[in-house]
Formats: C-alpha cells, sequence, structure tokens
C-alpha cells in the first residue's frame, strides 16, 4: 500500500510538471519568424538578443547567426535586434498562419569611431563575449578564439586563467590545472562541446589542460552555475571546449612564429597552425572545418628543492635544511592536434552534425639533480651559518650510540621524462525543431591516454659519503649548502653508478555517451514557456598498468659519473648562486652513454625484486563507472522576470579490480611468494537529486540581475576509490595503504547572486557574491595501528569524507572600449577583473599528515588550491592597423596539501614547530606574471605580431608553513617570439 500510494505520489508530481507544456484543446494554426543576423562586413554574428512584441517572444541567435521564433499566432508584430556594441534592428513583420516570415538583418556599429570593431579580431571577439554572456541563462564568461589569441597563451588552461575567479596550478612555465572559485580541480569539471572527457593522468578526475593547444577552440566557455540540463559534477564550474564550425563566409586562417628564452644559453620555440572551413551548395547547407596546430618549446628550468626541517642546537629549535636538490631541466616539448566540424541543414531548424578534437602532448625532457646533503647533528650555529657534525665529529658518537650520527654526504641523479599524454573526443548528434517542440538527440566517444607516466629511467650516482658541510641561511630562499673541507660537488670522478630503474607505465581511460532531450514551447496564459526533459548514460573504463624494474649495484664500481658526461651545459644556472671555482653548474651525463654503460656492466647489477614488484601490483586496476542521468526543467518568462527551474537525477554505480601486495610473504631470499599478490574487487553505487533555480530580473534595457540556486556533486579521484591494499614492513614507520571504494561525492549547497550592466557601445561591468557549503569533502588521512590490530605499530593511510567545509566570495569584472575619449585616446580600453575568496574546514576526528603521528589537526585552516586573492589586469589600444594588449595575472598563495599535525597543546604557537614553521602544510607560492602582445595589419587579413610572455620571470614553487621555507623554487626567464597570420575574415 505504501508503494502504491509512493508511486501515485510520484506520477502526480510529474504530471504536474508536464500538464502545461500539453495541450488542452485543439490550436489555430500559427506561423514563424526566422532570419540571420549579419555585421556590415557580412559575419555571422551570434548571441544577438531577437525580440518578438508584443508577444515578448525573445531568443537568441546560433553560432551561424541564424535564429528562428516558431509558434506564434497570425498577427503583426515588431521585430527587434540587437547586439552589445552595434545599432540595433527593427522592423515590423506580418505572421500568416502555416507560414514562416524571414528576416535578414544587417546591423551597424553604434558609432563611426567604432568602426574598428568590424576590422579589429580581437574587438570583434570581445563583443561576441558579452552578447553569448548576456543571454546565458548561467553565470558564465567566455573567452572567443580571438580574444584567446590576442595574448600570449599557449594552452588552455593559459587562457582560462585570464578569467574572473580562476586561478592556475602551475607546471614547467605553464598553466596545467584550472581552480575556479576558490576550489580544488577535482571540484571543477572540462567538457568538449559539452562532452564529459577522461583525464589523461588516469587516476584523477581534473583534466591536465596543458596538454590541449589554445588555438583549437572556437570559443572557451566557463560555466559557474548549474542548471539541471548540464552535468552536475561542477562545484566549482565546468570549462567548456567549444570546436569550430562552418560559418557562412569561407574561412582560411594561417600562421606560424618562432622565439627565444634566455636561459641555459639560449632556448628556442616554434609553431604553426590553419583553419580551413566552407559550407557548400547553393543554399549553403553543407558546412566542413578542418585545423590544425603544431608547436614546440625548447623550455629551459632552474630549480632548487631543499628539504626543509627542524633541529635542535643548546636547547633551541631550530629551521634548518638537511639536504637540497640543485635541478637543471632541458625539455623539448611538443603538442599538436586538430579539430574538425562537419555539418547539413535539412531544413531552417533542423540540422545533423559531427565535431571532433584530438590533442597530443609530449611533455618530454631531460633531468639532472645534484644533491648534497648536512647530516643530522648540528655542530655549531653563528648567525645564518650552520656546521653539522663531520666523520671525526660522529666517531665517538656512534660508539656511545650506533647510528645515531651520520656525516654529510654527495649523490646525483639523472633521469629522462617521456610522457605522452594524448586526448581525443568526438561527437555526432542531430537537431530537430518541429515548430513547438525541439528534439536533440546526441552520442560521443572520448579517450585520454598517458604513456610514460610520472615514473621514468632514471639513473643513481652516489659520491662522498663523509663531508664536512655547512649550510648558509643568509638569503632563506636560497639556501646553500657548501662542504667544508674541500670536497668539489661537481667533480664527477668521485661520483660511482649505484642503482639504476627502468619503468614502465600506461594509463587509458574510455567513454562512451549518450544524450537526448525534448523541449516543449508553450504559453502559460500570455507568458511563453519552456518545457525541458532529457536523459544521458555515460560509461567510463579505466585501466593502468604499470613494470618497474629496479636495479641496484651488487659489487664493484661499474663506472663513474665521468665517464659518462655529455655536452649538456647550464653556464647561470640559479644566477650562479651554486658555483664552485668559477662553474655554475656541474658537468652532466649523457643518458645514451649511461645506457651503453649499464648494458655493458650488466652482470654487476642486481634486481630488487620485491620493491619492483610492490610498485608494479600496487599500481595495477581496472575500473569501470556508470552514470545515469535524468532531468526536467522548465523556463518562463514573465514581464521583466525569467525563472528556470528543474530537478536532475544522477545515478552512479563503480566497479573496481586490483591487486594487493602483502610484502610480509617472501621466502628466504627476500623474494616476494606468488600468495602475495591477490586480486581484490568491490563496487559501488549511489543516486543523487539535484535541484537548480535560476532567475533574471531585468532592472532596465541594459541592467540584468541574477540569483541562482543548485546542488552540484564532484566524484572522488579514480585513485583514491580504487580498493587498493599495499602492506610495506620496509618503511618507516612501517606502512599500510589503502584505497576507499566507500568514498562519497562530495556535495555542495550553492548560491549565486550578480548584478551586470552592458555600456554602449562595447563594455561590461559585473559584481557578485557566491558562497558554497560542502558535505562530505575528501582529505587524506594516515593513523598508527594500535595493539589490538593485526598489524599493531603500521601506519595506516587513506583518504576519507570529512565532516563539512565552506566557501564565500566576492567577484567582479570590468571590460570597456574607451571610445568617447578625444583623439588617439579612443583606441584605448581596458579588461580587469578581481575576486576574493574565503573557506574553512573541518576535519575528521582521526585526521593527521603522513610525517606525525599526533592528535589530529584541532584547527580549521582554508580549503586546498583556495588563493584569496585573484586578480586580471589588461589594457588594450586598437587603432586603425594596431592592436596591442598588456596583461597582468595575480593568484595569492593558497594550500597545495595538508602536512601540519598538532603534536602538543592545543595553540602551537612555537614559531619553528608551529602551523607557519617548517613542518608546516604544503603551500604554492603566489605568483604575479606581466604578459604583453601587439599585432600589426599589413594589409587586408595579413598581419603580423609579437610578444613577451613572463617578463616578471615570477617564480614557481612550494613551501612550508612560511614562505622563508621554500621546498621548491623554479625559474624560467621571459620568453619573446614573433610571428605572422593571415586571415581571409579579415579581409
Amino acid at each position: 500500500m505504501y508503494f502504491s500510494n509512493y508511486k501515485k505520489g510520484i506520477l502526480s508530481a510529474v504530471l504536474a510538471i508536464l500538464l502545461p507544456a500539453l495541450p488542452v484543446k485543439a490550436q489555430e494554426r500559427k506561423g514563424a519568424v526566422a532570419g540571420t543576423v549579419r555585421d556590415a562586413a557580412q559575419g555571422a554574428l551570434s548571441s544577438a538578443l531577437i525580440e518578438l512584441q508584443p508577444l515578448g517572444r525573445k531568443v537568441a541567435s546560433d553560432d551561424q547567426g541564424q535564429f528562428r521564433i516558431t509558434d506564434v499566432p497570425p498577427g503583426e508584430y515588431t521585430l527587434t535586434l540587437s547586439y552589445v556594441g552595434f545599432d540595433s534592428f527593427s522592423t515590423t513583420v506580418k505572421v500568416e498562419a502555416g507560414h514562416t516570415v524571414n528576416v535578414d538583418a544587417v546591423l551597424n556599429v553604434a558609432s563611426v569611431s567604432d568602426q574598428v570593431i568590424v576590422t579589429t579580431e580581437r574587438l570583434q571577439g570581445e563583443a561576441e563575449a558579452i552578447n553569448i554572456e548576456r543571454m546565458s541563462d548561467d553565470i558564465l564568461q567566455v573567452l572567443p578564439a580571438r580574444v584567446i589569441n590576442s595574448l600570449p597563451n599557449t594552452n588552455v588552461a593559459d587562457a582560462v586563467g585570464r578569467a574572473p575567479s580562476v586561478s592556475l596550478e602551475r607546471d614547467e612555465g605553464e598553466g596545467k590545472y584550472v581552480q575556479i572559485r576558490g576550489t580544488e580541480p577535482r571540484l571543477s569539471n572540462v567538457t568538449i562541446n559539452g562532452v564529459n572527457v577522461p583525464s589523461p593522468e588516469g587516476t584523477v578526475r581534473n583534466i591536465k589542460l596543458d596538454a590541449v593547444p589554445a588555438n583549437l577552440v572556437e570559443r572557451i566557455e566557463v560555466l559557474k552555475t548549474l542548471s539541471a540540463s548540464e552535468d552536475a559534477d561542477g562545484i566549482g564550474g565546468t570549462v567548456n571546449l567549444v570546436t569550430r564550425t562552418a560559418g557562412e563566409k569561407a574561412t582560411y586562417n594561417f600562421g606560424g612564429q618562432g622565439g627565444y628564452t634566455p636561459i641555459q644559453g639560449g632556448r628556442t620555440l616554434g609553431g604553426f597552425d590553419g583553419t580551413v572551413g566552407k559550407r557548400f551548395g547553393a543554399e549553403k547547407k553543407f558546412g566542413f572545418l578542418l585545423g590544425g596546430t603544431f608547436d614546440r618549446n625548447n623550455r629551459g628550468i632552474n630549480d632548487l628543492e631543499p628539504s626543509q626541517g627542524t633541529g635542535s642546537f643548546n636547547g633551541q629549535n631550530l629551521a634548518l635544511v638537511s639536504s637540497e636538490d640543485l635541478r637543471s631541466y632541458s625539455y623539448y616539448r611538443t603538442r599538436y592536434g586538430f579539430a574538425t566540424g562537419v555539418d547539413y541543414n535539412l531544413r531552417p531548424g533542423t540540422s545533423v552534425y559531427l565535431k571532433g578534437l584530438f590533442s597530443d602532448f609530449h611533455d618530454f625532457g631531460e633531468t639532472w639533480v645534484y644533491t648534497p646533503s648536512a647530516g643530522n647533528t648540528i655542530k655549531s650555529v653563528n648567525g645564518s651559518q650552520i656546521t653539522f657534525d663531520n666523520a671525526a665529529d660522529c666517531a665517538p658518537l656512534n660508539a656511545a650510540n650506533p647510528g645515531s650520527c651520520s656525516p654529510g654526504s654527495l649523490v646525483y641523479r639523472h633521469y629522462i621524462r617521456r610522457p605522452d599524454q594524448q586526448v581525443f573526443s568526438i561527437l555526432t548528434g542531430a537537431r530537430h525543431d518541429l515548430s513547438s517542440t525541439l528534439i536533440v538527440y546526441e552520442f560521443a566517444g572520448s579517450r585520454s591516454h598517458n604513456i610514460g607516466g610520472q615514473d621514468f629511467p632514471t639513473t643513481n650516482f652516489s659520491g662522498p659519503q663523509s663531508v664536512d658541510v655547512g649550510l648558509s641561511l643568509a638569503d632563506p630562499y636560497r639556501p646553500k649548502l657548501s662542504t667544508l673541507d674541500g670536497t668539489n660537488i661537481y667533480d664527477a670522478t668521485q661520483y660511482t653508478v649505484a642503482a639504476t630503474e627502468f619503468p614502465r607505465y600506461h594509463a587509458t581511460q574510455l567513454n562512451f555517451q549518450g544524450a537526448a532531450s525534448v523541449a516543449r514551447r508553450y504559453t502559460l496564459g500570455s507568458h511563453f514557456s519552456t518545457f525541458e526533459i532529457g536523459f544521458k548514460a555515460r560509461n567510463s573504463a579505466s585501466t593502468q598498468r604499470e613494470n618497474d624494474l629496479f636495479y641496484n649495484v651488487n659489487s664493484g664500481t661499474p663506472f663513474t659519473l665521468a665517464s659518462v658526461v655529455g655536452t649538456y651545459t647550464n653556464p647561470d644556472y640559479y644566477d650562479r648562486t651554486f658555483q664552485i671555482n668559477g662553474q655554475a653548474y656541474g658537468p652532466a651525463s649523457d643518458y645514451t652513454k649511461i645506457r651503453q654503460a649499464v648494458a655493458a656492466n650488466f652482470s654487476q647489477f642486481q634486481l630488487q625484486q620485491l620493491k619492483s614488484v610492490q610498485r608494479s601490483e600496487g599500481a595495477f586496476f581496472n575500473a569501470n563507472e556508470r552514470i545515469y542521468a535524468g532531468y526536467l526543467q522548465n523556463a518562463i518568462s514573465i514581464g521583466k522576470f525569467r525563472l528556470q527551474g528543474g530537478v536532475r537525477f544522477e545515478g552512479t554505480n563503480t566497479d573496481f579490480t586490483t591487486h594487493q601486495v602483502d610484502a610480509t610473504q617472501v621466502d628466504a631470499n627476500g623474494n616476494l611468494l606468488p600468495s602475495a599478490i591477490s586480486p581484490f574487487s568491490q563496487s559501488s553505487s549511489y543516486v543523487k537529486v539535484l535541484p537548480s533555480v535560476q532567475v533574471q530580473y531585468l532592472v532596465e534595457k541594459n541592467t540584468n540581475l541574477r540569483f541562482n540556486y543548485s546542488i552540484g556533486i564532484s566524484r572522488p579521484n579514480i585513485g583514491d576509490l580504487v580498493p587498493i591494499r599495499i602492506v610495506d614492513p620496509n618503511t618507516s614507520p612501517k606502512s599500510l595503504q589503502l584505497g576507499n571504494p566507500n568514498l562519497k561525492p562530495t556535495k555542495a549547497n550553492n548560491y549565486d547572486v550578480l548584478i551586470e550592466h552592458y555600456f554602449q557601445p562595447l563594455g561590461i561591468i559585473q559584481a557578485g557574491f557566491f558562497y558554497k557549503q560542502l558535505s562530505d569533502p575528501i582529505y587524506p588521512t594516515s593513523q598508527l595501528l594500535g595493539p589490538s590490530d593485526p598489524l599493531a605499530g603500521f601506519k595506516q593511510q587513506q583518504s576519507v569524507n570529512g565532516p563539512s567545509a565552506h566557501l564565500a566570495g566576492f567577484e567582479a569584472a570590468w571590460e570597456q572600449r574607451l571610445s568617447r575619449l578625444p583623439g588617439l585616446l579612443n583606441g584605448f580600453g581596458v579588461s580587469a577583473n578581481y575576486s576574493y575568496t574565503s573557506s574553512q574546514v573541518t576535519f575528521p576526528a582521526n585526521f593527521a599528515p603522513a610525517n606525525l603521528g599526533g592528535p589530529g589537526r584541532i584547527d580549521h585552516p582554508a580549503l586546498p588550491r583556495q588563493a584569496p586573492n585573484n586578480w586580471n589586469a589588461g589594457f588594450t589600444y586598437d587603432k586603425a592597423r594596431f592592436s596591442m594588449r598588456f596583461g597582468v595575472s595575480h593568484n595569492d598563495t593558497n594550500i597545495f596539501f595538508y602536512n601540519y599535525g598538532h603534536i602538543d597543546a592545543a595553540t602551537d604557537k612555537d614559531p619553528i614547530l608551529g602551523i607557519r614553521g617548517p613542518n608546516g602544510d604544503v603551500y604554492l607560492y603566489a605568483h604575479t606574471q606581466f604578459d604583453v602582445q601587439g599585432s600589426y595589419r599589413l594589409y587586408k587579413g595579413l598581419s603580423v605580431y609579437g610578444y613577451g610572455l613572463n617578463l616578471s620571470n615570477e617564480v614557481f614553487g612550494f613551501y612550508q608553513g612560511s614562505g622563508i621555507y621554500p621546498v621548491q623554487r623554479e625559474y624560467y626567464h621571459p620568453t619573446v617570439a614573433f610571428g605572422m597570420r593571415w586571415s581571409s575574415s579579415a579581409e
């Protein structure tokens, strides 16, 4: 009886939503109004506002500038077309039953002084972006290709990082992950043409956007609110990459560039791209477009990675650096890709299409690392100078307490990087506009792979092991460990090979997705409304394979570093801070010579079977995730209000298989027994109900007020879900690593309010507040197992759901062309945005970082990756044939991961051992970067351009607790480049 009543209740609720959309009586035949919107150069204007009065119907033009208003009762109406930056167009139309009125409108720029909008690609792009944002139900920012290309944005992440409330996690001098509104990358979604795409990194959900070239896309949309019709996994937001399609005018674009970076004796870069597209036939029903790009960046990096810690001398706590990596990187990164769009218009409003994007990123390079270590016992302290015990000092200490003292030592290693990261997505579908009903159905496939991973072929060399070492903290950002006994850190003859590693890594993810929706247009009283219902299913299959072989030298000294030295040098490493005897950086090996030397002396190497199997089998998994979603959504316009409400249902099923390794099951020789490796499988499922409401109020003609409420989710990373169980008694302390297939997705209540005003002739100013209330946030945890556990004394590590967190923020943006200024000044424009966020987390009761076994966290720090202040300031100039943009981008410092554990009282005020000491949480350094680009049109569509990238030589890196305790600091130096571009669309 209860179940019957429950079903009746559900049916009643569905009927209550559906009934307004269903015809209740026979209606008279109606007509339609259709047409196109173009500028004076016959370029299509997308997202133009088309209004039919007094009926109150409003629609937006599509990417080809086409529009269609259906279900119009016979009668005489006023049709008005408007586009920010252009004068409006108005005409009278007479609609007859069963007929379509065609109107092709040409809009002119708002004033004579703004004719430059028609000929300047960047201003065309800014106008396009503003109009798309104005017509969207969601709060979003849009970056069209013309705006993306107006600054040196090599990849998609760099471009997105210039949008309001977006910060970047950078790597190797480029943006990598986007962080929207102070949320970690996992809490945001990335789609291509609305299709969810898999990460090329295998174990995480966040997409590595440096794998996608920026000039493959038509525009980037950053959606910050959720509607029921959209994927729910975007708590922070969604980055949607929209690929190009053929327009009314034929498209032929070609460009090339070359550049130089003054680092490591000089590094070069270069690339080229091209796009061709056209519509065919008398009525131009068939469209085809193909674009491609290639770039190579021979990047150099100077990197310093100190190992921060603490010590004690004469009863005083000290922050000190016990060792540091002097790292020199030489990369040759190549990135190429293709994008295509094919479509056929069967009739107005009805089309079939195919869109695709392929991108491949070879992040290849080599790294040389010298590592001096100080030892573990302080001998003396003199201001910023610290001296450590040498071998003679350690002898009596070890005699009294064996192993209590170790002197300084030197080691060296060389590794080669060969990650091949690929992203591919293809979408096919159809759109049928049947008067009052719109039907859309699509099917998509996406694939990513990562060959090479983050485990690289590496060879280690052991240098002198009893060295007298001193530490200088005169510049805490460049701590310097130096030898005090005359030992030359850069003497290649003193380093002998100790170990070598041959890893293999391959991760893939394959997604298939199908979706369908039906939208019914109807009139509720005199108010135009649209009811929509849709369904989507996605299956994701992920695999990870690793086969690592570790070898140690078991006898003799097969070869020295001096015998495998190559030609690479770094004459200005770290501004010569670490030079010895006039040498800025030591001799660097040639990895080809290393391979040859290892092969020639292979009998002197011994396989480390336990370590090899642990690493390889512990990484193995097969994972499958199926997501089924359906939604109901309704939108209605009432006077100055537009209301959109809906509910989304998402069900998730996951299945995992992995190999568990028990390192305690070994034979007498220390090799794993066959029983040590066992398969383990587990599955989980859940269903979420996710409502959303969006409200717009037209304060006056060019001013909107927006409100939004939605519930979003972000699923756990694949690597955290897989139920691995690795027991390792060889670590200190002994460890037990567990996966957690029972992890719940993070869920958030999202609240937004935004006011925006559109300037004529071209501009926008907006400001708003947002608040996110998170439940089940995910944190890594560790705890020592108690005496009642079979693995008592082991440290168990696992990601778990925490109780709660919240985040609040403010954002503002201003973009305007200052064409009303006199004379030459009217070419200036501004583009600026600012955001401030604040957050607080509550930890689980058993939370403690991996390096400490204290009682857990008792404080409430910020969320990881939440940078308080982020801003971009752009100054533009467009006059006659010249166009220029200068941009400054700033991201505040933010927590990278939690590292601190309270180990004493509730205060932890000790400045050395406290939260802000060298054992504190790990933070990303703040980043402020200056870029400039200018172009000059030589003739029609032919132009030359030049740019300066990272003119501030900004640092990338991490620190623990406070900025004076760095654990990584990288420099890349500025880059200058020049290029030439020809575009048929600019003629």
